[in-house]
């Protein structure tokens, strides 16, 4: 007699249609700002686009090309800006349903240019590198504002909500906030279990940062690793108050096989959505309210999930994952077969009420 089945969960979030399936590897996906689109930054320089407005998907040209890996991409007031590994940072103006390319910056980090930041206040962009420099830049022309250096590895950047300070999470596990108009550094805000100094290398980092809705939560994401080698690690999201500068909560996951928070995103009813990676490649997104013990839904599994997008509405999620049974960069035969190269499936979801 087979054993009963446990009933589905309805207060589960459903798959909404087949994966989207491009046909590279995905490190961001994003939803613009009026919801018309779905962004996606790829490795093979481009960033790929979805008319999300119909009953299906449909894919529009995509913008490019970059010189490599499109590290990250946001959405502005009708623009678009992504970053890439040889640290180029571009700009792209959407007219309706037309995109064209507003300007570029070749050279805007030395070296690996790691994420992007908006914000309306400030009428500016903030971008980041492995250089050690945040850098503002003029939304309309591109023209470089302000610079502060860090002497550091720097992996995240966001805008507080009043746009008048920047923050830049590195790979010591260390936030620091600078004020826009003096460059200065006015705090920092410490997590350092996100690093760990191995005999193999450094490991770790502030992967991730965001402010809650009300901009009043600072949120730190990574991991506390266990290893440098394979690298073994526990989810780790740390929320700071932005009044004080103290911790308030954390979450943390349950065993080093579940890797790094990848992604995060902020819904309007009061909890973070994230995604982790996942060891050996099963991923997960979790929803989590900052004070609880533990997320109050996970699941979701996919293998390697590397990022979240949450639609303006705030009833649907975009998940990038990686194909199951792929071999890498590359093709394997024998040993079982010829196996496909990674590439990332994204799929839609639609949330529960919460």
């Amino acid at each position: 007699m087979q054993p009963k089945k446990a009933p589905a969960d309805p207060n589960a979030p459903k798959e909404l249609g087949k994966p989207l399936a491009p046909t590279t590897q995905v490190t961001r996906v994003r939803f613009s700002r009026n919801g018309l689109r779905l962004a996606a930054a790829c490795f093979d320089g481009k960033v790929r686009l979805w008319d999300v407005t119909g009953k299906e998907p449909a894919e529009q040209k995509p913008l490019g090309d970059h010189n490599g890996w499109v590290t990250d991409i946001a959405f502005g007031p009708g623009q678009l800006f992504s970053t890439d590994s040889w640290g180029r940072l571009s700009a792209w103006q959407f007219g309706g349903e037309e995109v064209k390319a507003h300007w570029t910056v070749e050279a805007a980090h030395d070296g690996w240019a790691r994420a992007v930041a908006v914000n309306a206040r400030a009428l500016a962009v903030a971008s980041c590198g492995k250089d050690g420099f945040v850098r503002l830049w003029d939304r309309g022309r591109g023209k470089k504002i302000h610079e502060f250096e860090t002497k550091t590895d720097l992996l995240s950047v966001c805008f507080s909500d009043d746009g008048k300070s920047v923050f830049a999470g590195d790979l010591f596990g260390v936030v620091r906030e600078f004020e826009v108009l003096s460059g200065k550094v006015t705090r920092t805000f410490e997590a350092k279990e996100l690093h760990k100094l191995d005999r193999i290398q450094d490991v770790g980092g502030v992967k991730n940062i965001m402010l809650s809705g009300d901009g009043k939560t600072l949120f730190a994401a990574g991991a506390e690793p266990k290893t440098g080698g394979f690298v073994q690690c526990v989810p780790l999201i740390v929320a700071f108050d932005l009044a004080t500068g103290k911790r308030l909560s954390q979450y943390k996951g349950a065993n080093d096989n579940e890797g790094y928070v990848t992604d995060m995103a902020w819904h309007a009813d009061g909890f973070v959505i994230f995604t982790t990676s996942g060891q050996p490649g099963q991923g997960k997104f979790h929803f989590w309210k900052p004070g609880a013990a533990t997320a109050h839904f996970t699941g979701g599994k996919l293998p390697n999930c590397h990022s979240v997008a949450l639609h303006p509405d705030g009833e649907r999620i975009a998940v990038s994952a990686t194909n199951a049974n792929s071999s890498g960069n590359g093709r394997v035969k024998g040993m079982g077969g010829d196996y496909p190269e990674n590439t990332s499936p994204i799929q839609m979801w639609t949330l529960p009420k919460v």
